[in-house]
């Protein structure tokens, strides 16, 4: 199986580290570690190498998705974080990468891309995952920007 986890830090807060390989997807592999762990609330990082990557931006004006841009080539993730949370009662996946890879048409030889992930395939990918247990946090609809966001309480000010 491509996916390996070590619970790293038991005594406070849950820290896991592991490692996709072999063509694993990342989103599936997160959310099979949520659920094998019962972890609601997490953030994450990421580093290694793709094979592949979908990458999904969002038309803030007209409220929608945009269609998706897909690299097939060997990348290296120069940056990758993102965080796990509850949408409908199941584990989400909100993933950010930037990736690099070699392109012979740009001055220097390297091209580099990032932006919202929607599917990406691990070549030989490291993680860190922080649980953070407590109330767990949801995603739900925002109306004012059209996105799914985290529906938290609002800050309480002093009057």
């Amino acid at each position: 199986m491509p996916l390996t986890l070590q619970h790293v830090n038991p005594t406070a807060t849950r820290v896991y580290m592991g490692t996709l390989t072999g063509g694993a997807e990342v989103h599936p592999a997160l959310i099979e570690v949520a659920r094998a762990q019962a972890i609601h609330t997490a953030t994450f990082e990421l580093l290694g190498g793709l094979t592949e990557v979908e990458f999904r931006s969002f038309d803030f004006e007209g409220q929608k998705r945009k269609p998706p841009i897909t690299f097939t080539r060997p990348m290296e993730i120069v940056s990758g974080h993102g965080t796990l949370s509850l949408l409908d009662g199941e584990p989400n996946v909100h993933l950010h990468l930037a990736v690099a890879f070699g392109d012979p048409a740009t001055p220097h030889g390297i091209s580099v891309v990032g932006g919202h992930v929607t599917r990406a395939v691990a070549h030989a990918l490291e993680f860190t995952l922080t649980a953070h247990d407590g109330a767990p946090v949801h995603r739900a609809l925002d109306e004012e920007t059209g996105l799914m966001l985290w529906k938290l309480p609002e800050l309480k000010r002093d009057a």
